[in-house]
């Protein structure tokens, strides 16, 4: 079975992002490697955004985003909830 070719587009994305941020977090005066951050963040956020529209949510709580976060008003796993 192939892979979603957007999916594949935010699995690349996002390891650029990450990947540029561990640089960053040593290298914070960069200015070239915080350009490259924000384009590979931009298209990181085109990409999901285009998933979501067209397939369906990645996350669960992404339905519920428009009141808050939510995630805290689910039961713990030690509260019998599920992780």
């Amino acid at each position: 079975m192939q892979m979603n070719p957007l999916m594949k587009k935010i699995y690349e994305y996002g390891f650029a992002v990450d990947d540029v941020v561990l640089y960053l977090d040593t290298h914070p005066d960069d200015a070239e490697a915080l350009a490259y951050y924000q384009q590979v963040r931009d298209a990181y956020e085109q990409f999901y955004r285009e998933y979501v529209t067209t397939v369906g949510p990645l996350m669960f709580t992404e339905d519920r985003a428009a009141d808050g976060w939510s995630w805290t008003d689910d039961p713990w796993p030690w509260e019998g909830g599920m992780c």
